[in-house]
């Protein structure tokens, strides 16, 4: 029996105790999204990217150049125009209350990945479910989407039903095509699917992907000319690449050069050798039969070669700690133990607000501490990638873990 058929299966309860279940998890991201929104509803910033969502899916009902507008705080529309299509509904729900479904999301994400470590039994699942979420809320990440009103839980969510729950099925695809769609990052794990041999899963997230672009120019065709053959490549309308926030490999190099350059040929070297070795070890996790550590290391690929990648791109290194404690519990193990709380601590701690308390001009002229700051979610994720790929290829790491 090879490591592929032993994965652990993500037992679904019964329609009754579903029902229960998504009930408990809705209560549960309301209490957490008032929480949320009593810690942060007062920082000048609150929900600022919510105001983009309901900016572009308002300019798409009463008219005006998707991309030309701004909101009351000067930011642009950066998202497609399927997108704005597809934020029309947003237009109803108050912010407060998209904290919350963004919680419910990171639940739903959590009881996913409990399920892919064999975690299958509900009451337990469930509880932990509950606690995980919990402390995530802490974490720079999901702290970072939450109070800014952004949609990666969301996201993240639908990736995971995807390739975990859509394996085999012929549906699968159709969610990585929409998300694409929204951030064109997320593309990678089309290429992904193919090289591990889900050529039709493949094909349906790319024709799907291709069905969202032709939706938008049909009905937006004057904006998707100018998102896809511009705007939507434009690095400036997203922010300054030297950013500490940006804690993609472009913001690392750009701080390391002092170059604001919108394109930086040291850059496009490290992300193209780390983009390939990063895809191949996912690949080889995969037809290894580890499945979860291969996506999560496609994921936490995509996020080190995007051009930008805020804090809250990286929730996706939610799943990562996840399994990195199942693997500490598991196996009793000091050594998974050390690496699940560095990444929880990588992650979580909001290093920037330690070292770079305030931003001015001279962004290219940081000192070593708000450096390793700006770095420390680029360096954890190239190592985090290193460790699952080294030990993955193990027989002795709990079962297909």
């Amino acid at each position: 029996m090879t490591a592929a058929t032993t994965t652990p299966p993500d037992i679904v309860p019964g329609r009754s105790r579903t029902g229960w279940l998504l009930i408990g998890a809705a209560v549960a991201g309301a209490v957490f999204g008032v929480l949320a929104y009593r810690q942060h509803h007062d920082w000048p910033f609150w929900m600022v990217d919510f105001d983009v969502y309901r900016l572009g899916a308002d300019t798409v009902l009463h008219g005006g150049a998707l991309y030309d507008v701004t909101t009351g705080g000067g930011l642009p529309f950066t998202y497609s125009p399927i997108a704005a299509l597809l934020f029309v509904p947003v237009l109803v729900v108050p912010a407060a209350v998209w904290a919350g479904l963004e919680i419910l999301f990171l639940e739903l994400a959590v009881w996913l990945t409990l399920g892919a470590v064999g975690v299958t039994r509900t009451g337990p699942r469930a509880a932990a479910t509950v606690v995980l979420t919990f402390g995530a809320l802490f974490g720079s990440p999901v702290d970072s989407d939450l109070s800014l009103g952004q949609i990666n839980l969301l996201l993240m969510f639908v990736v995971l039903v995807d390739l975990l729950r859509g394996e085999g099925r012929r549906w699968q695809g159709v969610g990585l095509g929409v998300v694409a769609a929204f951030k064109l990052v997320p593309l990678i794990f089309v290429v992904y699917l193919a090289c591990t041999g889900r050529l039709r899963s493949a094909r349906t997230a790319l024709g799907t992907f291709l069905l969202c672009v032709a939706v938008g120019f049909a009905v937006l065709p004057g904006d998707s000319v100018r998102y896809w053959f511009g705007a939507g490549f434009s690095p400036e309308r997203v922010g300054t690449p030297e950013s500490p926030f940006n804690q993609s490999l472009r913001g690392v190099v750009a701080r390391l050069t002092r170059s604001a350059a919108t394109i930086n040929p040291v850059w496009v070297v490290v992300a193209v050798v780390v983009g390939v070795a990063g895809l191949g070890a996912a690949i080889l996790l995969h037809r290894n039969g580890r499945r979860l550590r291969g996506i999560l290391v496609c994921a936490l690929t995509a996020c080190l070669v995007s051009p930008v990648s805020w804090e809250h791109h990286w929730v996706w290194t939610i799943p990562v700690v996840i399994l990195l404690g199942t693997l500490a519990v598991r196996e009793r193990s000091v050594g998974w133990a050390v690496v699940a709380v560095a990444a929880a601590a990588a992650y979580g701690l909001r290093l920037l607000d330690w070292f770079v308390p305030e931003f001015g001009p001279a962004l290219l002229d940081l000192d070593a501490g708000p450096q390793l700051a700006a770095a420390c979610f680029a360096l954890s994720g190239m190592a985090l990638i290193v460790v699952l790929t080294v030990t993955g290829r193990r027989t002795d790491v709990a079962g297909a873990l």
